[in-house]
């Protein structure tokens, strides 16, 4: 192995040691999504979004299109996002974390109830369990933060 790519690697996984942008990177796997949408499903501030996308963008690990005044994200790669759910799984089987087995994980499609993303129960950021047994599915934790602020019900869970 260089030590050019190795160097490379080492700033790569700096950037990514950061919880929020690892929800960035799972957030756009497999779509394109703008600023607006991903600041309400993080929980974060435009400008502080705006900070961890500067950095995913200087590693080459997202792309900005521009729509008027809209910026859109999306991965140059998708293999960036696989290699996080592979280790993803490697650390839930190592620390024995597993999702509830309800019949919403077993079917494999879910909606977030605050912002209507539509995703795989397997791939949900976050969970939790209503007081009648329901578990609601989370594509990111600004979501699920906003879920317990507002006790929204949910929309097509």
């Amino acid at each position: 192995m260089s030590s050019e790519l190795l160097s490379i690697e080492e700033e790569v996984f700096k950037v990514l040691a950061n919880q929020k942008r690892l929800e960035i990177i799972l957030l756009l796997e497999n779509r394109e999504l703008n600023v607006t949408q991903m600041a309400q499903m993080l929980g974060l501030r435009q400008s502080n979004l705006s900070q961890h996308l500067t950095l995913l963008r200087q590693q080459k690990l997202v792309s900005v299109r521009k729509n008027g005044r809209e910026s859109y994200y999306k991965l140059t790669d998708q293999s960036i996002a696989k290699a996080i759910r592979t280790i993803h799984e490697v650390l839930r089987t190592q620390h024995r974390i597993m999702l509830p087995l309800d019949s919403k994980s077993l079917f494999p499609i879910v909606t977030d109830p605050v912002c209507g993303m539509r995703f795989s129960a397997s791939r949900s950021i976050e969970h939790l369990t209503d007081s009648e047994g329901v578990t609601h599915y989370f594509c990111a934790s600004g979501c699920k933060q906003m879920y317990e602020m507002t006790n929204l019900s949910p929309v097509n869970t």
